[in-house]
């Protein structure tokens, strides 16, 4: 595995795109909260904030709020994965690493390196977002609601999961990156509201809804008494097998077809 991580290192390393996509991934999380904190903490009145108890971004609050504005901010990773599955397919590498002695899996699990790394890069930014916005507020640090951070990154795998699966079966960068969009963009919303509508709640455990309900922002939920209608674990039961399904799909097919 150190050897395929070794590898894997190889190729990006001076690939300009990839270092502008993790920049970018980075500042898509960072840059949000800023404006968030700017508009939550230094624009409302002090009257207004009393209003809902505590700001936003002080602990242990700083937790879901970061969690939750990245969820709707951080697909740009998942776009970087597509960029650098498709490229294997587009320049043939793909064959030539089978050539020079890998097995099929160990293509797979090249690419599964980077679902957790990528994942793991957003899992790193939000900690430091969290540090930084909460460290600027009045409560003392607080691990109590870290565990937003765990449904986050839960979230990230799943997102960047399904853009393999998305990436090995079209091959394409261009197709890859419209159809994974149109997914998280439009496609997935309509499911859920035309499932929500007339099969009820079940509609809210498509991969990226159900993480979703894991991570309300907090002046939503106080606002309405938002909570999801099934317990925590349900929704955390589905992105786990949501990440298994799409694992397992991908290494079905790049075991079973030609490269």
């Amino acid at each position: 595995m150190l050897q395929i991580i070794k590898i894997e290192w190889l190729k990006v390393k001076n690939y300009r795109t990839f270092w502008v996509f993790i920049a970018l991934g980075i500042v898509a999380i960072l840059a949000p909260n800023f404006i968030v904190h700017d508009i939550f903490v230094n624009r409302v009145p002090e009257e207004a904030q009393k209003l809902f108890g505590q700001s936003i971004y002080d602990f242990p609050l700083a937790w879901q709020t970061v969690a939750s504005v990245g969820s709707y901010t951080s697909g740009i990773f998942s776009l970087l994965l597509i960029t650098l599955v498709c490229n294997e397919f587009n320049y043939r590498t793909h064959r030539q690493n089978i050539i020079d002695g890998w097995e099929r899996k160990d293509f797979v699990l090249s690419k599964l390196f980077w679902v957790l790394t990528l994942s793991t890069v957003a899992l790193l930014t939000s900690l430091i977002a969290v540090i930084i916005f909460g460290g600027l507020g009045k409560a003392p640090f607080s691990i109590d609601g870290c565990r937003y951070l765990g449904y986050y990154f839960l979230q990230m795998l799943v997102s960047t999961s399904m853009a393999l699966l998305i990436s090995v079966l079209v091959k394409r960068t261009g197709l890859a990156i419209i159809l994974f969009i149109g997914y998280i963009m439009f496609l997935e919303q309509i499911l859920v509201a035309v499932v929500k509508r007339f099969f009820g709640d079940v509609g809210g455990l498509f991969p990226l809804q159900a993480g979703d309900e894991l991570l309300p922002f907090p002046m939503i939920e106080k606002l309405v008494k938002f909570s999801g209608p099934y317990d925590s674990a349900i929704y955390l039961t589905a992105l786990i097998v949501y990440i298994a399904l799409f694992i397992g799909l991908v290494f079905r097919r790049m075991l079973r077809t030609d490269l």
